[in-house]
């Protein structure tokens, strides 16, 4: 049942700038523990969040657990890794990096962005290690440091090739989880591709590099398609990888 539904409550329940469809959207996200401190904001938002059809409409809402983000974090002693956080902030679980380290001093750890059950990091310098967390187990899986058998071959006689971006997702038809890795290379872009579960770790594969150039911090999932923002100068478009 939405919340559209349940929400024929009298106007005497809302009071001061806010509308009321806005106040009642508001108040409806909102976990039940810090609801309950807002009862006491002024007698309408108390009546409101008392009667019986806003409760209802919260507790349909809420009854599955509420999401998490993971944020990387780091300190000037070089101490650093991934607190879970809550949507209003709060830690819920903080996770020391103690078993990866970079080669350069003060380098920092991030996470990069996607929307499953396990977290993927790299070094902010250092950027050609990767490693998969698993927040509930704190357990680590490292991914090859080396670049694919294709790629390293292209690379003879070259001096430079540095890290762009990545992005990470989950296969649910096999249970296998890809990571796409996007470096340059003088000055065209190179992708490649690994693929990994539980059991085995995979090995990096060379794949076919964007046509133009990929905005390396512009990207998003969607339906199980990573889109990256794409540089055609002076025009920008938006392409799916």
């Amino acid at each position: 049942m939405s919340s559209s539904e349940l929400r024929p409550l009298p106007a005497a329940f809302f009071s001061g700038d806010l509308p009321a469809d806005a106040l009642y959207e508001v108040l409806l996200r909102i976990p039940a523990k810090e609801l309950c401190r807002l009862r006491a904001v002024c007698p309408a938002w108390r009546a409101l969040t008392s009667n019986p059809l806003f409760v209802a409409a919260h507790k349909s809402r809420h009854r599955k657990a509420p999401p998490l983000l993971a944020v990387a974090y780091g300190d000037d002693g070089n101490h650093n890794g991934v607190e879970i956080l809550d949507l209003l902030g709060n830690v819920v679980k903080r996770i020391p990096n103690t078993k990866y380290k970079s080669d350069l001093m003060f380098d920092r750890i991030r996470v990069v962005r996607t929307r499953l059950d396990l977290i993927c990091l790299s070094w902010v310098v250092c950027s050609r290690a990767f490693w998969v967390l698993n927040p509930a187990t704190g357990a680590t899986t490292a991914l090859p440091l080396g670049f694919s058998e294709e790629l390293e071959h292209e690379l003879e006689g070259k001096r430079f090739c540095h890290f762009e971006s990545c992005a990470f997702g989950h296969v649910s038809s096999t249970r296998e989880y890809k990571a796409l890795r996007v470096s340059r290379v003088d000055d065209r872009q190179v992708s490649e591709v690994i693929t990994f579960d539980d059991t085995n770790h995979g090995c990096w594969r060379r794949k076919q590099d964007p046509p133009p150039h990929i905005c390396a911090r512009r990207q998003m999932r969607l339906d199980g398609v990573i889109y990256f923002l794409m540089d055609f100068s002076p025009h920008t478009v938006i392409l799916g990888f």
